[in-house]
């Protein structure tokens, strides 16, 4: 992530920073005083011959030579509007000489003061943490960012910002509580946050094994980023972290939304689907997943596993057909819903989605199901017809551990429907030669 360099800060310095200090006793402006609603900064007049020479020091042609006159300003026990000006001075000068250090002593005693207005508050403190987030002093970076936050400061990343310093501290779970407060800033104010804060949170949350979190940043990712690459990562990440790990079949039921996502993009995603399909269960969707890798040039046709398993399945599929039949048949005699839900499984693989979707809901209806398996297979099935409300609503009976499988789906029919969502070419019809 890019945060505020010193460049950019020594220009904002120069804005928010700058006062004009007077050494003229304040009884001379007692008339100008009272036209003027700001409040003045009225200095000792210990301290007046002090700011007179840095002053004169300044506007010399070497303006170096101010600096340890500010230094010895800054070091004395000064308070109030003597502190106040001091730091000004600081400020001004170190954003001439290009020396933040010499600033961030300027922002602090301004703080320090008192004085600094309700105005430059937010943003002094957002300079003063940002200074200590660049020394490495990360706990006090983390108290002053959020200081600045929660006045109302929300420029140069600084959500993003307080997340760091809680990630520099390991403190993973509090940043990624803070990165979800900046998600959520950035919606409020009408913008979008960046990719890579999104990107950030996932890769925290996996790689700090946070339970959970690491299919929760994903699925914001996706959610907000809907390429097909992100939902790749998303599918991936949720697959890889799941806890208890994922059934052959809810790997199926994952590895069918990356292949309709068009986020299918490696070897590994093929024969993993293959795998969890299995050429001997589901022989047609397996020609069809595999024919499609070849046809896409995801996967090599000189591979000992395609040329294997394309060959066990396609040799399957005749008779898998012509079984169909039968199956429908047994199925609507049957006392329980076993055997629908196998057939349904089978119309499914083949793309014969009403047919699917009929035995999905007879098979429940029977019972003697998994009922979470059988709604998952009638949402996909109303997918694969574009009824969108129809999967949406079998998705969202789904509880257990199919339910954030379900909420992946029903996040990118949500996605499909507003036309934001990538989406696969139509599959390849399998074939058996």
């Amino acid at each position: 992530m890019r945060f505020l360099s010193h460049f950019s800060m020594a220009v904002a310095l120069a804005a928010a920073g700058t006062l004009a200090i007077s050494t003229v006793p304040q009884e001379a402006h007692a008339q100008k005083k009272k036209k003027d609603k700001a409040a003045k900064i009225e200095i000792s007049k210990e301290v007046r011959p002090k700011v007179a020479a840095i002053q004169e020091a300044m506007a010399s042609e070497n303006p170096a030579s101010a600096k340890p006159l500010v230094e010895a300003l800054l070091a004395e026990p000064l308070t109030g509007d003597d502190q106040f000006a001091a730091g000004q001075l600081a400020i001004q000068l170190g954003t001439t000489l290009k020396e933040p250090p010499l600033q961030e002593k300027g922002i602090n005693a301004s703080l320090a003061s008192g004085r600094t207005s309700a105005e430059q508050q937010p943003s002094f403190l957002f300079f003063s943490g940002n200074f200590a987030y660049s020394a490495g002093r990360y706990p006090e970076a983390q108290q002053k960012l959020e200081q600045a936050f929660d006045a109302g400061y929300r420029q140069n990343n600084i959500g993003a910002l307080i997340a760091e310093a809680y990630f520099k501290q390991n403190k993973t779970q509090e940043g990624l509580a803070a990165l979800d407060r900046a998600l959520e800033a950035e919606k409020a104010g009408g913008a979008k946050a960046p990719e890579d804060w999104y990107r950030r949170g996932a890769g925290m949350a996996m790689k700090n094994n946070v339970n959970g979190a690491a299919g929760k940043w994903t699925y914001k990712l996706v959610e907000a980023y809907p390429t097909g690459e992100n939902w790749r990562a998303a599918l991936s990440v949720y697959r890889d972290s799941a806890n208890p790990k994922l059934s052959n079949q809810e790997n199926l039921e994952l590895m069918r939304l990356m292949r309709k996502a068009d986020a299918m993009a490696s070897e590994r995603d093929y024969f993993e689907y293959a795998d969890a399909a299995d050429p001997r269960r589901l022989p047609g969707e397996v020609v069809s997943l595999l024919e499609e890798g070849l046809a896409k040039g995801d996967v090599s046709s000189s591979s000992s596993y395609v040329k294997e398993t394309l060959a066990s399945a396609r040799s399957s599929v005749a008779a898998d057909k012509a079984s169909l039949g039968a199956s429908e048949r047994d199925a609507a005699k049957s006392a329980n819903g076993k055997i629908a839900l196998a057939t349904a499984d089978a119309l499914l693989g083949y793309g014969d989605y009403a047919k699917a979707a009929s035995l999905y809901e007879s098979a429940m209806s029977k019972g003697g199901v998994d009922t979470a398996r059988a709604q998952v297979g009638l949402g996909i099935s109303h997918v694969g017809q574009k009824n969108w409300d129809g999967a949406k609503q079998a998705f969202s009976g789904v509880t257990g551990t199919r339910k954030d499988i379900a909420n992946f789906w029903s996040l990118w029919i949500d996605q499909q429907a507003a036309g934001t969502a990538s989406a696969a070419p139509a599959p390849v019809e399998p074939s058996a030669s």
